[in-house]
């Protein structure tokens, strides 16, 4: 036991001395393009917009922030608790659809900062995990995506719509959709 505690011990320091330790998330205020490692988080104030952008890391979005995805991948998911607005692919706005390597979960956003546009738009997207949305209080748009997981829903003040064109859901759906 002792020689495999003094070998985990030399291996962790060798790891660390060799390593340049891990990298910091990209804060995100305008807009952002291109190869972005270490993820990306938007804070309170923040406005985001990811355009053509491939993020390596997930993307984090704090109380207060703004976050708009058109035609990126997202390698780590998506996670929200508090935004203002969480927009990805809406077509509305000529945004083009994304793909998100893991699940998205979207917590407490609303009822929306921006004008005329829902708290949470998830449109036009490839979305390889589940998707949760939990205690959101505006309105809420899940369409024309292709979700590789489940699609669920608990305690939002409205239900989702799909705006007349379904996503296709592998999984689970615990959403009631708008009439």
């Amino acid at each position: 036991m002792k020689r495999l505690m003094g070998f985990l011990w030399l291996a962790g320091l060798m790891l660390g001395v060799g390593s340049s330790g891990a990298l910091a998330a990209t804060e995100c205020n305008g807009p952002l393009s291109g190869t972005i490692v270490g993820g990306v988080v938007v804070n309170n104030g923040d406005f985001c917009v990811l355009d053509e952008a491939n993020v390596s890391g997930g993307v984090q979005v704090n109380p207060g922030g703004i976050l708009i995805v058109c035609g990126s991948t997202i390698n780590g998911g998506l996670d929200a608790n508090g935004a203002g607005n969480i927009i990805v692919g809406a077509e509305e706005i000529d945004c083009a659809g994304s793909v998100i390597n893991g699940g998205v979960h979207i917590a407490n956003t609303g009822p929306g900062a921006l004008d005329g546009a829902p708290s949470i738009a998830l449109e036009r997207s490839v979305i390889h995990g589940s998707v949760h949305l939990t205690g959101n209080q505006g309105p809420m748009a899940v369409a024309s995506n292709v979700i590789a997981g489940g699609l669920f829903c608990k305690g939002n003040a409205l239900n989702v719509e799909d705006e007349g064109s379904p996503s296709a859901v592998t999984g689970k759906v615990t959403c009631k959709f708008a009439d």
